[in-house]
């Protein structure tokens, strides 16, 4: 078995990994890069104009024969497993010849088609299956076990692969201290031990500072915040993390409040209320209200998307009637809602609760955004934990697993890995190596 990392070896995010055994090849990933290579933000839209031949040129696609629209007469690649819903994990699928069988869960393809009608994106996936997990599947020669992990993605899954008796674990993106930590500790029970290779992420190893508190944890500083507050209390934060979504609903339960959110977070709710206890608009959560954002529901409006703000039509809550009475609401904003925000009354003196990676504070409308909110003399608190892994939790992993190999990848400190073992192989972005 040869496998080669295309991107992860020594960055976050961009996640792709080649794998090949007895004529057969899968890929792991298709990541949209989240950094320059000087360590700036990535932007794809400086890259727009370039054809999928010219981002292969570019390193922005990684060079993969067979993979791509553009090379359907090459020898194409058995199956593409994408680990879970972040943009960095499946943000680059567009490219990807849809003939080639994708592997993903079902939390995780809905998510993705609620990114596509939502947020613009491109990734309408193909030929597809649905996998579970402990269920394996096959593609060519190989035989892959999904499991279900645990992180700040809903879906999201580590693949153990198999081939010409050869074992290797691609751990995806996971961490121990989310709402799902007993799926982590199943996996540890069921995953073999000696596995020829093991593929970690370390998103948590060396330079990147978050928190690392339980969502209970982050729960309760939550409802200490909300109970603090003079008026309305904001919430800054992914509608896709599904774990801190539940915490800002329970929190709002707990004190009192209406939870709202807007028709896009509706939607993604919504379309997982069936995979899980998830709260959504409905009579069985009567809490919760949908506001009607004017940049997301003209968009629907232009593109005769009707539906997807209909059918939340009896959980409708209007800004005249959060205007009158804003502290008794919890109410999940984004940096694009500033032309709704500015319409409710009495909002000053509020609280807004940052709850994502602080680097996303750099963006140019975040930066818009916190002024608009310090002008109204919002009191602005951090309350948030990594959807990534501890290195105590990053050791059970390697104490379980007793990799003959090491290989760190989704980090940008691959030398802090001889903590977790001896057997550590360091490999560089596009080296094929031999398991």
């Amino acid at each position: 078995m040869n496998l080669t990392i295309h991107r992860g070896t020594h960055e976050i995010g961009g996640s792709c990994v080649e794998i090949k055994s007895r004529g057969s090849r899968i890929v792991v990933d298709i990541g949209m890069p989240l950094v320059k290579p000087g360590g700036e933000r990535f932007d794809f839209k400086e890259y727009g104009d370039l054809s999928g031949e010219g981002l292969v040129k570019k390193k922005i696609l990684p060079d993969m024969a067979g993979f791509y629209e553009w090379d359907a007469d090459g020898s194409k690649v058995d199956g593409l497993f994408i680990s879970h819903s972040h943009l960095d994990h499946y943000g680059l699928y567009e490219y990807v010849r849809k003939d080639i069988p994708c592997f993903l869960g079902e939390g995780t393809k809905r998510i993705i088609d609620i990114n596509n009608l939502f947020l613009g994106s491109n990734c309408h996936i193909g030929l597809h299956t649905i996998i579970k997990s402990g269920v394996p599947v096959e593609a060519g020669n190989f035989k892959v076990t999904p499991y279900l992990m645990d992180h700040s993605a809903f879906d999201s899954y580590a693949f153990l692969i198999e081939s010409g008796g050869k074992k290797v674990l691609y751990s995806g993106d996971f961490r121990e201290h989310g709402r799902k930590s007993k799926v982590f500790h199943r996996f540890l029970r069921e995953v073999p031990e000696g596995v020829d290779a093991l593929l970690l992420e370390g998103s948590l190893m060396g330079g990147r500072s978050e928190q690392q508190e339980t969502e209970e944890e982050i729960e309760k500083k939550i409802i200490d915040t909300i109970r603090n507050s003079n008026s309305i209390t904001l919430c800054l934060l992914s509608s896709q993390n599904i774990d801190r979504l539940v915490s800002f609903f329970k929190a709002a339960l707990k004190t009192g409040k209406l939870f709202v959110i807007d028709v896009y977070t509706a939607n993604v709710l919504d379309s997982l209320k069936n995979l899980a206890n998830i709260p959504h608009p409905s009579k069985g959560f009567s809490n919760i209200r949908v506001v009607f954002t004017k940049w997301i529901c003209d968009r629907l409006v232009k593109e005769g998307k009707y539906e997807l703000m209909r059918k939340f039509k009896d959980y409708k809550i209007t800004k005249k009637e959060i205007s009158g009475n804003p502290s008794n609401y919890v109410m999940v904003v984004k940096t694009s809602m500033l032309f709704d925000l500015s319409r409710i009354k009495g909002i000053e003196g509020g609280t807004l609760i940052y709850s994502m990676w602080e680097g996303y504070l750099k963006d140019r409308s975040m930066e818009r955004f916190l002024e608009f909110i310090k002008k109204r003399q919002m009191e602005i608190i951090y309350i948030h934990t990594s959807g990534h892994a501890r290195l105590d939790t990053l050791k059970k992993v390697v104490e379980k697993t007793k990799p003959k190999m090491l290989i760190p990848i989704h980090t940008f400190y691959p030398e802090r890995f001889s903590e977790l073992s001896p057997n550590v192989l360091q490999v560089s972005d596009g080296l094929e190596i031999e398991i």
